[in-house]
């Protein structure tokens, strides 16, 4: 921190320099590249040594603190905040602004040293600034922000100062350009850069500073590009004179100049070496970009960085020339419509030009009905930008043609075959090949698979094509599935499960009894009896027939045997509850007598063996308990004795 005797003395200064200046002005002319050049970067960073009097936070600032951010909003008063402030003053999101809260607290806010500047040089000092309260901030009578730039010796000695008034509020957060420009005395090379605020006391002053530069300042410096400032973007055979001329106003007394040039987008400059005139012939290349620009000084301070202005830059593309086509030659079909090769896609502007007087600024060109008369060369030109052309040469032959002619459109039930027969004089070539017996003949023999398009096409000796679409429609033959056979029990009902497939398909059930729908492939039923069902399904495009059969199991009842015998003889070893497999078990339980679980399943393949937990049961009569759902939801309970007989 900046000590207090050192931060009196330096207010003091600024007082002074504050009653006895007049209104200061930016430089009017060109800058230098910056001396001082304070962003605050892209990271939340306290500033480092004794650059401020402020005390650092790293969220919002309380009175007499500062904070670097990109990004802050809830700052201020309690239900008076301050402007959100996303960004700094050149819209970059990610860039860093330092907010401070001078509130009842002056102080410096930054400070910072220049030095190897020339003697009798006019520099601009300079910051971005924004008061950050809102109307309603301090009960609407907030203490507005007052700041003031400096220029001193490294004594002490105040060389201009200049004070921005209070900075009003505004409806939004609005970033203004202040500072000073001043003339170094004779013998001083070094200077101490302050701003400073002595706010009054009271609620307010809350304001954010960025990009605090500091520059020399002279004549206003221009450069411009064969007559124009603006970027020179040209094709690598460009013919354009590609001249920088500089121009500048009065005020330096011995002007000299240096031309600079950059290849990093701007980040460093070189010295272009001789070209210290007003005027520079840049080098004809083949490529690359190549900023440009002009500096100027007095000539005893041409080779210090400090003491020389540039002009605008200039910026210089060399762009490639598009790719072209080596002349080549057309093959034409008399009486066939040409497509001429495509233009680029990048093009600007086509122009194809050709015998018969024959002129397109189609991109996809065609010559209609060509004859013999249309032969000879066929030039395309075409423009792009940045003023890149080519131009490109056809010679275009013409053959007699070759027609095809052949069915378009078979149709064929599955697993059937078809016999193609196609007409044309040459050689037949058909893709794809599948299912084919030859590919390369004009009647192959065809086992469709699926439905496809097949494209033939045939070439004569002269390399003339003509070629036709074949459409394959392959029919599915039918398919009937009558479902899994079922058990059932007598006075209950279940629902068929039919499936058919094929190509325009009509179905049936026979019998058609007990059927609460003969139309459906789900039909519930109820028969009182055992019987069979046969769904038959119909190719009504001629492909076929086809049939499935189903067995429906009707019980009387559910069969409850009442006694067993677990000797392991292979007979009645087990006790088990015959019904419907299809139907869900619910439960099936043996008690002992005095009502303990001995078994317990919900499937219908195991029975009870008549032990428990590896041990024998005794002969006698034990208890069950049987729960059963049928598919429509009927509820069936049994329960009884079951001897067991040992």
């Amino acid at each position: 921190m900046i000590s207090n005797m050192k931060l009196y003395l330096l207010l003091c200064y600024v007082l002074v320099g504050v009653f006895n200046t007049t209104q200061a002005q930016l430089c009017n002319g060109s800058l230098s590249d910056p001396i001082i050049n304070v962003t605050f970067g892209t990271s939340h960073a306290m500033l480092t040594g004794l650059t401020t009097s402020y005390e650092y936070t790293r969220g919002c600032p309380s009175k007499g603190q500062y904070t670097i951010q990109n990004l802050i909003f809830g700052c201020g008063e309690m239900n008076t905040p301050w402007y959100q402030l996303a960004g700094d003053h050149t819209l970059d999101q990610n860039g860093q602004y330092m907010l401070v809260n001078a509130e009842s607290n002056a102080g410096i806010i930054h400070q910072d040293t220049a030095t190897g500047l020339c003697s009798n040089t006019t520099y601009q000092y300079a910051a971005w600034l924004a008061n950050v309260m809102q109307h309603f901030t301090c009960g609407g009578a907030p203490i507005l922000p007052n700041i003031t730039f400096t220029v001193s010796t490294l004594s002490g000695q105040v060389l201009s100062t200049f004070n921005t008034g209070d900075l009003p509020i505004e409806d939004s957060r609005v970033w203004k350009h202040f500072g000073l420009s001043f003339i170094t005395p004779p013998g001083v090379s070094d200077v101490v850069l302050s701003l400073t605020t002595i706010p009054k006391y009271g609620c307010g002053s809350a304001f954010v500073v960025d990009d605090i530069t500091f520059n020399m300042c002279g004549p206003k410096l221009t450069t411009t590009l064969d007559g124009k400032v603006q970027d020179g973007n040209v094709c690598a055979d460009y013919t354009d004179p590609f001249i920088l001329n500089g121009t500048y106003d009065a005020g330096l007394n011995d002007p000299v100049f240096q031309w600079q040039q950059s290849v990093d987008t701007g980040a460093t400059w070189t010295d272009i070496p001789g070209a210290t005139t007003l005027t520079y012939k840049i080098p004809h290349r083949m490529t690359g970009v190549i900023i440009f620009r002009l500096a100027m000084a007095e000539r005893q301070n041409i080779n210090s960085l400090h003491c020389r202005v540039v002009s605008n830059n200039i910026y210089t593309e060399i762009h490639p020339v598009p790719a072209h086509n080596p002349p080549g030659s057309i093959l034409g079909c008399k009486d066939k419509d040409l497509q001429l090769p495509q233009a680029d896609l990048s093009a600007l502007s086509v122009n194809w030009n050709g015998p018969n007087n024959y002129v397109s600024t189609n991109p996809k060109s065609i010559v209609p009905n060509i004859q013999y008369s249309d032969t000879g060369i066929y030039v395309l030109n075409q423009g792009f930008y940045f003023g890149c052309t080519t131009v490109d040469t056809f010679n275009l032959n013409v053959f007699p043609s070759t027609t095809i002619s052949t069915q378009t459109l078979y149709t064929v039930c599955e697993g059937k075959t078809i016999n193609f027969a196609v007409s044309g004089s040459g050689t037949f070539k058909w893709t794809p090949s599948i299912g084919l017996s030859n590919d390369a003949i004009s009647n192959p023999v065809l086992t469709p698979h699926d439905s496809l398009i097949y494209k033939v096409t045939v070439t004569n000796s002269f390399g003339c094509k003509d070629s036709a679409d074949v459409m394959v429609n392959v029919l599915r033959n039918p398919m009937a599935d009558a479902g899994t056979d079922q058990e059932m029990i007598i006075g209950d009902s279940i629902m068929l499960n039919g499936h058919v497939t094929g190509t325009s398909i009509i179905y049936s059930w026979s019998p058609l009894l007990y059927m609460n729908n003969t139309q459906a492939l789900n039909p519930e039923i109820s028969p009182p009896q055992s019987i069979q069902y046969t769904l038959q399904a119909i190719s009504n495009v001629g492909c076929g027939v086809a049939s499935s059969k189903v067995n429906i199991t009707v019980y009387k009842d559910i069969y409850i045997p009442n006694a067993f015998t677990p000797n392991n003889d292979g007979i009645n070893d087990v006790f088990k509850i015959i019904a419907p497999r299809s139907y869900n078990v619910k439960t099936f339980v043996i008690y002992s007598r005095w009502g303990e679980v001995l078994f317990k399943t919900r499937d219908l393949s195991i029975g009870w063996n008549g032990t428990f937990k590896g041990l024998p049961q005794p002969a006698g009569a034990y208890v069950f308990y049987f729960e059963m759902k049928s598919p429509r939801g009927k509820i069936y309970l049994r329960k009884g004795i079951i001897n067991l007989l040992r």
